[in-house]
């Protein structure tokens, strides 16, 4: 496993809304630790630190989460919560986890091939967006890509048919639907009817 990235936290005394909207003013983010047998603790962290960190590392990346006079532990960013109407940034949910203990994840479903498909005049309907899946923590990929390139006709890809990562192991009906090939359909180009008042004239 490549080497972790780190996290600087701090732990946070005052949990109201109001403090919290003066964090989230001065750059941090409020954020809480799930610790498996223990209370969740409050803390806050750099808002740009932790953006930078997801998009380097990747969204179901292991973190050294380091807080302030404590001894460091391995986590990850379980969820990230945004304003539904200007898409701010408004708390984070951390996760302390264990190398030896299987999580549950939904990775997004990504396309790959897709152009090929085009080129046979077929097109790729999205049935599942996300797929829940269960592995150990370090084996968790960011996303499922699901290969479409040499697929020729109508058929419906279900989650038994995708191939998973080693150590990665479904969570949902292996039956459902995630990817539907279907044809496109064309419309025909239909010729306007000459005006019936309109006299053809021979030149």
């Amino acid at each position: 496993m490549s080497e972790l990235g780190v996290l600087k936290i701090k732990k946070r005394e005052n949990t109201n809304s109001r403090e919290s909207k003066k964090l989230r003013k001065n750059g941090f983010v409020p954020a809480s630790i799930s610790c498996k047998g223990k209370d969740s603790v409050s803390v806050y962290l750099k808002t740009d630190e932790l953006k930078k960190s997801v998009n380097k590392y990747g969204r179901y990346a292991l973190f050294k989460l380091s807080i302030e006079n404590e001894d460091t532990i391995t986590g990850m960013v379980k969820d990230i919560h945004y304003s539904p109407i200007k898409g701010e940034l408004l708390n984070v949910d951390l996760q302390e986890v264990s190398m030896s203990e299987e999580i549950k994840a939904d990775l997004p479903v990504r396309l790959k091939g897709v152009e090929k498909l085009e080129l046979r005049k077929l097109m790729a309907l999205s049935q599942l967006d996300v797929i829940r899946v269960k592995g150990l923590p370090q084996d968790i990929p960011d996303e499922i890509t699901i290969d479409v390139s040499n697929i020729n006709g109508i058929e419906n890809i279900n989650v038994a048919d995708v191939n998973f990562p080693k150590g990665i192991v479904p969570e949902t009906n292996l039956e459902q639907c995630v990817i539907s090939i279907v044809e496109v359909k064309r419309q025909a180009s239909v010729e306007p009817e000459p005006d019936e008042d309109t006299e053809s004239i021979d030149v």
